[in-house]
C-alpha cells in the first residue's frame, strides 16, 4: 500500500497514513511530549488508523448509494427513524455522536432502505458541521433520487450526571456541583481501567429539561442522560472471561443486562520509606502502623501521647513485634482490672504531633501517603485497619464489611479499595458510616469484585428538571460515585466547542414538498419525534 516513489500511499479510502504519522509525531514533540516513550510510541499509527476511519467519506460520492433503486408506483413518506451517526467536528478534530431521522416522498422511483443509512454514514466520515451535514443529507435525498421531496432532522445529543453525583479527587470524593477549577479528577482509561488523576479539559454545568436514564441496585447508582458514554461489558463477552475488553456506547443502548466496572487498576511503584515524627521507617512498617491506628488508636490531649489499645490474642502480638522495630519507644501495658486488654503507649512528642492532624475517632481519615503507595502497600494497610476494625459474616463469606465514626475515613477506605481492584458500598449513618465489601461468587478465589451487573428491573427512565454537571478528561472516563456506590463511566465529549455536552442540538432541513406544505412536515416531525401518532 505504501509508495515509495511517492512518498505516501493512497489506500482506498484515500487517507495517507505516513504523512499522518509524520503529523501526529511532530504534534506531540510540539505539546512536550517524547513521541519514543512507551506510552506513545504507536499513538502515531493509531491515530492515522482512526483517521482512515473517521474520514473515509472524504474519498467518496455517498450519493452512489443512491444509483441503484426499483420503480413503484408509491407517493407516501417513507422515513428511517434514529440512524447512528459518527462524526468529526471540523473547528477541532473532535469526535461527536448522534442520530439522524431520514425521510423522502419518492417519484415512481425507491431505494433501498439501507441506501439512506450509507448515504448519512458517508457524509458524516468527513470533518462537519452538524447544520451542513443535515442539508448535505436533505439534499442527496431530493436531488439524486428526484424525489418529491426529503426531510432530515440529526439530533446531536451527550452526557452528563445529576448533581449528587460525586468524582474522585486527590481530596477525596466530591459532588460536580462543589467542585472546583482547581481540582484534578480520577480519569480511568476504559481499556485497561488504569487511573490517575488530571487536570478535566473543560467543566460543564447547566440546565437540564428532559428524561434521564437511572441504574440503581445494591452496588451500582447512576442517574444519567440518554446520550451517557457507558463504560459497559455484554453478557456475552463477560461469560467468555472477565478479563475480556470493555466497551463504551450510549445509555439508552444499553442491553437488558450489561456488567459496568467499579474499581480501577493503580501502578504506582512501592514506597521505599516515609519521614514520620523525625525518623525514616520502611514503607509497608508505615503500613501497618497506620492501619491499626486508625483502627485502635488515638492521641491524648492531657499526656500528649500516642495510645493504642488491643485484646490478647495473635493480633495484639502482630501488633507488638511491629511496634518495637519502630523508634517510637512504645511499652506494652497490661492493665490490672483487664487483663484481656492491652495497651500499647508512646511519648515520643514527634510522633504525638505527626498524628493529632488526623483527629479523633469521629475525624480520623488515610493520610495522602497511603494514597500515594504501591497496591501492595495498600493491601497492607487495609488488612491492618480491617483486622482491628473489620467484620466478617459468618454466614456469608462472600462479605465483609469495615466500621468507623468517621464518615471520612470510610470514604478514604472505599478509595483505597478501588485502587487494588476491589469495590464496596458507602452506607452512612449520623454517628457512624461502614463500607459493605464483596467478593463476587464466580471470583472467590481472585479475592474481589470490581463490577456491577445491572439488568433491565434495574433501570428506569425519569423525568429531570434541574443542572447537570460534567467534566472532559483525555481518556474519556471518569470515576464516579453516587449514593456510595461507586462505577467507571464515561465523560462529555465536546462538539464544536459548545459547552454544554448533554444539551440537545438539533438541525433540520427540508426540501421539496416538505418546504413546502406544513402540515406534510408536521406529519414528518411528529413520526421522527413519535409524539401524536396515536392522538
Amino acid at each position: 500500500m505504501y509508495n515509495d516513489e511517492t512518498g505516501g500511499a493512497f489506500p482506498e479510502n484515500g487517507v495517507d497514513r505516513p504523512r499522518i504519522e509524520r503529523a501526529v509525531r511532530e504534534i506531540l514533540e510540539a505539546i512536550g511530549e517524547d513521541p519514543e516513550r512507551e506510552g506513545v510510541l504507536d499513538t502515531p499509527r493509531r491515530v492515522a488508523d482512526a483517521y482512515a476511519y473517521l474520514f473515509s467519506g472524504l474519498a467518496e460520492d455517498p450519493t452512489r448509494h443512491l444509483e441503484v433503486g426499483f420503480t413503484e408506483d408509491y407517493g407516501e413518506m417513507i422515513l428511517i427513524r434514529d440512524i447512528p451517526l459518527h462524526s468529526v467536528c471540523e473547528h477541532h478534530l473532535i469526535p461527536f455522536t448522534g442520530k439522524a431521522s431520514v425521510g423522502y416522498i419518492p417519484k415512481d422511483r425507491v431505494v433501498g432502505l439501507s441506501k439512506l443509512a450509507r448515504v448519512v454514514e458517508g457524509y458524516a466520515r468527513r470533518p462537519q458541521l452538524q447544520e451542513r451535514l443535515t442539508a448535505q443529507i436533505a439534499d442527496a435525498l431530493y436531488d439524486s433520487i428526484g424525489s418529491y421531496g426529503s426531510i432530515v432532522v440529526i439530533e446531536a445529543e451527550h452526557l452528563c450526571y445529576d448533581r449528587e453525583t460525586e468524582i474522585l479527587t486527590p481530596r477525596g470524593w466530591v459532588r460536580f456541583d462543589k467542585l472546583d477549577v482547581e481540582d484534578e479528577v480520577a480519569q480511568v482509561d476504559p481499556e485497561t481501567l488504569r487511573m490517575s488523576f488530571v487536570a478535566p479539559d473543560s467543566y460543564v454545568r447547566y440546565p437540564y429539561s428532559g428524561p434521564m436514564l437511572k441504574w440503581r441496585s445494591d452496588t451500582v447508582s447512576l442517574l444519567v442522560t440518554p446520550e451517557h458514554r457507558m463504560v459497559y461489558r455484554t453478557d456475552w463477552d463477560f461469560r467468555k472471561g472477565v478479563e475480556r475488553p470493555w466497551s463504551v456506547g450510549p445509555a439508552h443502548a444499553m442491553p437488558p443486562s450489561f456488567y459496568v466496572p467499579q474499581a480501577v487498576v493503580w501502578d504506582e511503584p512501592d514506597v521505599e520509606q516515609v519521614h514520620i515524627g523525625g525518623h525514616e521507617i520502611s514503607g509497608d512498617d508505615f503500613a501497618r502502623f497506620m492501619g491499626v491506628w486508625l483502627a485502635e488508636g488515638c492521641t491524648r490531649q492531657s499526656k500528649r501521647d500516642v495510645v493504642l489499645s488491643q485484646n490478647l490474642g495473635d493480633f495484639e502480638r502482630d501488633i507488638w513485634k511491629l511496634l518495637q522495630r519502630l523508634p517510637f519507644g512504645f511499652r506494652r501495658v497490661v492493665q490490672a482490672n483487664r487483663e484481656e486488654h492491652v495497651q500499647f503507649k508512646s511519648s515520643h512528642l514527634n510522633l504525638y504531633e505527626a498524628l493529632l492532624p488526623f483527629g479523633g475517632s469521629g475525624e480520623k481519615f488515610v493520610p495522602d501517603t497511603i494514597k500515594a503507595m504501591s497496591a501492595r502497600q495498600i493491601v497492607l494497610f487495609l488488612d491492618w485497619f480491617a483486622l482491628g476494625d473489620g467484620h466478617e459474616y459468618e454466614h456469608n463469606p462472600l462479605r465483609s464489611q469495615l466500621v468507623s465514626k468517621s464518615h471520612r475515613l470510610i470514604d478514604d477506605m472505599q478509595e483505597l479499595l478501588l485502587r487494588i481492584g476491589r469495590t464496596g458500598a458507602v452506607q452512612n449513618y449520623e454517628n457512624h458510616a461502614r463500607l459493605e465489601v464483596r467478593t463476587h461468587k464466580r471470583a472467590p478465589e481472585k479475592g474481589y469484585k470490581s463490577w456491577g451487573n445491572l439488568r433491565h428491573y434495574h433501570r428506569e427512565e425519569v423525568e429531570f428538571d434541574d443542572e447537570v454537571f460534567c467534566v472532559n478528561v483525555p481518556t474519556g472516563a471518569l470515576l464516579v460515585r453516587r449514593e456510595g456506590r461507586t462505577v467507571v463511566s464515561g465523560n462529555c465529549m465536546t462538539m464544536r466547542g459548545v459547552q454544554k455536552p448533554g444539551s440537545v442540538t438539533v438541525t433540520s432541513a427540508a426540501r421539496g414538498i416538505f418546504a413546502r406544505d406544513e402540515g406534510r412536515r408536521n406529519e414528518a416531525f411528529a413520526h421522527i419525534s413519535r409524539k401524536g401518532l396515536h392522538d
